[in-house]
Formats: C-alpha cells, structure tokens, sequence
C-alpha cells in the first residue's frame, strides 16, 4: 500500500489562529485539498500521513480514516501552548471500534502532563489528563454507534472541572484532584492514530499477537482545538449548526457474496470496503464463488477469509468446517487462518461444468508471523494442505484433504465448526441458544443448547454421529456427513467462553482482520468476527509416510438433521453400480468425489447403468463420471423416460489432459431401481463417422 505523505495548511477554514479566547488554537475542515509533502515549501502548520480518502462530511467533506495508517501530525515546534483550560470538538463517524484506545487528538506524555482525548475499544468517548501526581480519566458510559456521525466534545475548564459531551449532551462529568499539567512544549500533536503501539485490546495469547498502533476507523470533520473551556452554548450551536449527510461515509460493512446467478465457480474480485479493499496488492481475480442457481446460497472462497471457504446462508451467515490445524513449533496455531496476506493460501478452478464444479485450495500450516509448521531439516517442506471441494448443484460437496507433512500422524486438528459474522452479527442473532444437532446412523439424535450453561465437552451421545447440523438463525443451515466406517467422534468447544458476553466462544482477530493476531475476543459487533461449537474427529481415508488423507460431506440443507440420513447411507453406502456394455469398465463408487466412475474404450459407444437401492444403500442424487466419452453430445434416458439436461438432469463435458470426459448429476431420490442410458446423438454420431 503506498504510504501519502500531506500537509495541512491551517487557514481560515482550516486555519491556525492566534492563541485567543475566541477562535481555535488548530482548526482542520479538509475543505482545501491536501499539499503533497516535496511538492512545495513544507507547512509550519502540520502534516497527515498514511492512506488518506475523503467523503461527505456534516460541513463539505470529511477526511477517511483507514483504522490503520492515516494520522494528523502536528510537530511540538509548531505547536501553541495548552496552559490550565481546553476543549476539543470533532465530528466522527466510525466504521468500527479501535482495536485499543485511539485519539480524536493526543497531547498526552503520561508522566509530564496533557490530555488525550478519544474513543476505547468498546467505543465510548473518554477523556484522560495529566493532574497532580497521576493520570486521571473520564469515560462515556455507552458506546458510539457505528455508520451515524456523531459530535463529540471534551473540555477542561481552569477550575479543574472534566467534561465529555455526546451530541450537545453532557455525558460524563467529574473535579480533578491536583492540578492540570499542561503538556510538555517538546510534544507533537497526534490526531487519528496512537503515539505508542501496543497489543489490541482482548487479546488471548500475547505469543502470537504483534503489538498495533491504535487508530481510528472512520471519517472525521470539523476538527478544533482551543486554549480555553467553551461555553455550552457554543457547543450547542456547533451540532444544532451541521447539515449532515443522506449517506454514510462509512457505511455498515456487508461481507461480500457476488450477484446471484446459474450455478457454476466464478472467479471474482470481491468487494468488501474500500478502505479494507485497497490495501490488497492482487489482481482482478483472486477469489471464487460458487452459486447454485435457484438456492439462494453462495459457497465462498474470499482473502479475507484466507480463503477458507464458506457456506453462505440466504440470511447472511457464513459457515465453515476449518481447516488442517498444528502447533507446537509455531507461535500459537499453525492455520490458514494465520495468513492475513494469504502468502500461501491460494484457490482455484479446476472443472466448471452444468453437472458439478471442483475448486481447489492449497495452503500453509503458518502462524501470523509466517513461519510454517514442522518444517523438514533435510527438505525445508513444512506442513502443507490440498483440499479438493467437490460440488454439485443441490448444495452439497465433498470436502477431500490431504496433509502433506514430515509427521503427519502427529497432532492436527481437521475440522472445527466455524459461523462467521459479518458486522452487526453477534453469536446471539446467528446461532439458535441449541446451536447443534447430531445423528448416528441408527437415527439416534441429540441437541445441545448452551442456553443455560456450556455442554459438557464430551457428551455420550450420540455414539459415532455421522451427522452434524448447525443451527444458524438462517432457513439453510450447514450440515456435515461422515462415514460410520471411518469411527466418528465429536467434542463441544468448551473454551474461551465469556457468558457475560456472549454463550459462545466469540473472536474478531480472524477474518478480514489485517493485524497479526491468532485469539481476540470481540468487544462488540463492529468487526467481522466467529464463534465455535464443536470438533469432529474420524479416522483417515488414506494414509502413508508423508501424508494423511480424510473426507467428508458437507453442504447447506433446509431439512431436519435425521432427513440428511439418506442422504449420508447414498454416500457411505452407495447402492453397488451394475452397467452393460462391452466398450466399458468400471471403477465403482468414489466418495472423495461422490460419483460412480466408468472408463469408455470406445469413445461415444451405448452405456446402461443399473443401480439397486435399498433403505441402508438409497440413491441420492447420484453423479456418474464417464472417463473417455470424448466430445460427442450425449442424450440420455432415465428410468426408460426420455430426459433433456435442465434442472432435473445436469450434464457437462471435461477435458483432461489425458481425455475427454463426460459427467452426469441426476436429481433422483429412490429405493427402487434406477436405470440410466446414455449414448450419442445421431448429429453426434454422423459426424463420428465422417471424420473416419
């Protein structure tokens, strides 16, 4: 991101006036456009640093505040003197709470004297000073609101009296003990951004947490600051004066899905807001989604979710089944969800067809300083992931992973249940108080509430669940299958859990967050931010030296968990692929990609599939993978019916750099036989026999 350097030239209407009772010491109304430092003779007046943008403020336009780099410096040789009185006013509007108190202006050496007036990471306005033999403060008692432009004001009147006033109300008031110190004349005037970093406000683990600078997110106008106690007159006359704007200058910030549309992957610049936005040095495409046409869901896979990608709900909710997970050599985890950058976690297509897409993504095992995991001696390979997402166009797909690791039987997690809240979601209104139901293959169910206490972090039923739904406040809820073969087991997220706060565990340093952080817990809904309920454990699907290999079904359902049973028996125990035709072999039944696969000799010849279901071997929306097929069209029968590809009958084409493959998804529930042929069109066959 590249770093601006400006100057503010403080005149009449962002002017620097004599000291005097009447007009403001400094004054900024970012009506003038900013002088680039180099670009002239410097100003004595001051300087802004840092990414800086404007927007409609309550008088002409606002300065942007990016919550990161933007900050008003006033240098100490410039500065008037603040002796025993002062008052400070703005205008703010806040995209999102500071990470830990950031100053609307800081004049503040805590042990020599001054003032630091701001906003805590709670978002209440406070008002600190240097007085007698300690630093005295006085604190808003509720939160600013995010998006609203609010006007604040803290005054210290030559009697020692404290004041903060929100919208022309006094909200806080107290008498210092001692005397004001005045700031020491050496000090430059901060505006915007904190004069020392520390770590954010909530963190967990102070190992794996970078200290920040404290900054505000905002917008920002009408900027003054006297040498006296103004009136509350001129107070009032100050907010009943502004004009403020129809819209927002930080408007609430909605996590970003793309428009709606036919199903298929689509690569996509998601937009999120521009301050966040243009710090990313990538291209037009980093991201995909995934739509599924007539459902009103999105399957994500965004950067500022380091790509993990997300089921989204039509309310907005997003859900995720985590990631490969270690520790140990690491400070904290070693996760994707430690790549801010997403240095190493990267996505992409690789079949997009009417029948199903399949999108891979491959990541580290890092930590948020970018060490990676269990990094080989002899090779210098770390811990790395290859998850394969198999999708198909009723909301379900398989999720194929393979570690790659010098010790891959040691300590990993593979799957954690995740909702993420976009801003303005909390736990509360995006996961039912019975966050969870599980079902074994016997039908056996089991809820959990966290209503009146946390459960128990290993219940005994359900006994091998193969079933898993999360309760989001959304119609479509996230659903996770296992295998009873692969022997599946759970545990409930009993840590980290503040139930004056929230009933579940609730973080914001992950996603979208840019600062180096793997635990904070979230002060309020002003920042993208998760929670977690539970953690499924099976056994490998495939294993060796280096590397361990697990699947698992998952989607979005508007069915109760024991309706997903079908459903998982289709997948676990697939009813057994009978075909005729002699140019043909088959695979059989492949879970990893949920598809019977048959390879053709003979390329366009006649296939007949039988399969026989059963109530413990149904047939689910069963998928075929015909190896081979070439490019000829196809037309198909199902059940001795003919049928025309459409919503019901889903077709596609794939090549390979082997072969020229042909793919079926059928929308077909029974316990009956079921009975597909396939051969190519005559168009398809009169041109076969016109290139021989």
């Amino acid at each position: 991101m590249k770093t601006v350097l400006f100057l503010f030239l403080l005149t009449a209407g962002g002017g620097l006036a004599a000291t005097g009772s009447i007009a403001p010491l400094i004054s900024w109304d970012f009506e003038q456009d900013l002088a680039l430092a180099g670009a002239g003779e410097p100003s004595v007046s001051g300087s802004g640093q840092g990414t800086i943008t404007y927007a409609p403020g309550v008088r002409g336009r606002a300065l942007v505040l990016d919550g990161q780099t933007t900050r008003l410096v006033r240098a100490a040789a410039q500065m008037p003197a603040v002796k025993d009185a002062f008052t400070v006013q703005a205008w703010v509007a806040l995209g999102a709470y500071p990470l830990n108190a950031a100053p609307i202006v800081d004049l503040l050496d805590p042990i020599a004297g001054g003032f630091l007036f701001g906003i805590d990471a709670h978002g209440r306005v406070f008002l600190s000073v240097r007085a007698g033999d300690r630093l005295q403060s006085l604190l808003a008692t509720s939160p600013l609101p995010l998006s609203q432009w609010q006007h604040v004001a803290g005054v210290l009147s030559p009697a020692g009296d404290l004041s903060v006033f929100l919208n022309n109300k006094l909200v806080a008031k107290q008498q210092l003990v001692g005397r004001f110190a005045p700031p020491p004349r050496t000090l430059d005037l901060l505006v915007g951004r904190a004069r020392a970093k520390t770590r954010p406000e909530g963190t967990i683990r102070l190992e794996a947490n970078a200290e920040i600078y404290p900054a505000l997110d905002g917008a920002l106008d009408e900027f003054k600051v006297y040498d006296r106690a103004v009136a509350d007159d001129e107070i009032a006359n100050e907010f009943n004066s502004a004009r403020l704007p129809a819209e927002s200058p930080v408007p609430l910030r909605v996590l970003p899905t793309g428009s709606p549309g036919a199903f298929g992957a689509f690569y996509a610049r998601l937009q999120f807001y521009p301050q966040w936005d243009r710090t990313w040095r990538v291209g037009d495409f980093p991201d995909v989604v995934v739509r599924f046409g007539e459902l009103p869901v999105r399957f994500v896979f965004w950067r500022g979710t380091s790509f993990v990608p997300n089921w989204v709900t039509e309310s907005g909710i997003w859900y995720n089944n985590e990631f490969c997970e270690t520790w140990g050599d690491v400070k904290g985890c070693g996760e994707p969800m430690s790549d801010k950058q997403t240095r190493f976690s990267h996505v992409r297509v690789i079949e997009n067809t009417p029948a199903r897409c399949v999108v891979h993504w491959r990541y580290a095992l890092t930590d948020v300083f970018y060490d990676i995991a269990r990094q080989d001696g002899e090779t210098g390979w770390g811990d790395w992931a290859d998850e394969i997402y198999t999708i198909y166009p009723d909301g379900t797909a398989v999720r194929d992973i393979t570690l790659h690791s010098s010790q891959p039987a040691a300590p990993h997690e593979w799957q954690e249940s995740i909702v993420v809240m976009g801003q303005g979601f909390s736990p509360s209104n995006s996961i039912e108080s019975a966050g969870l139901t599980l079902v074994n293959d016997s039908g056996e169910r089991a809820d959990f509430s966290w209503e009146k206490a946390t459960p128990p972090a290993h219940p005994e039923k359900p006994v091998h669940p193969v079933i898993q739904l999360v309760n989001t406040k959304s119609r479509y809820k996230p659903f996770a299958i296992l295998r009873p073969q692969d022997s599946p087991t759970f545990d409930i997220f009993t840590g980290e859990i503040r139930r004056e706060v929230s009933i579940y565990p609730w973080w914001n340093h992950w996603p979208a967050a840019t600062f180096a952080s793997d635990g904070r817990y979230a002060m309020a809904a002003d920042r993208v931010s998760h929670s977690s309920l539970s953690h499924l454990v099976w056994n490998a699907y495939a294993a060796g030296p280096d590397r361990m290999r697990k699947i698992m079904l998952v989607g979005l359902t508007d069915q109760k968990a024991e309706a997903l049973l079908p459903l998982a028996r289709s997948w676990a125990k697939p009813p057994e692929l009978i075909f005729t035709g002699e140019d043909y072999t088959g695979s059989g039944y492949d879970p990893a990609q949920k598809a019977y696969s048959l390879h053709s000799k003979k390329p366009g010849t006649k296939l007949t599939v039988l399969l026989a279901p059963s109530a413990d071997s149904p047939i689910v929306n069963p998928a075929f993978v015909i190896l081979g097929w070439g490019d000829q069209e196809a037309k198909f029968k199902v059940n001795g019916k003919a049928a025309e590809p459409g919503t019901a009958l889903r077709v596609g084409h794939r090549q390979t750099i082997d072969s020229n493959d042909l793919i079926a998804w059928v929308r077909a529930e029974s316990q009956t036989e079921f009975r597909l042929d396939i051969e190519a069109t005559e168009e398809a066959n009169l041109k076969s026999n016109e290139e021989r």
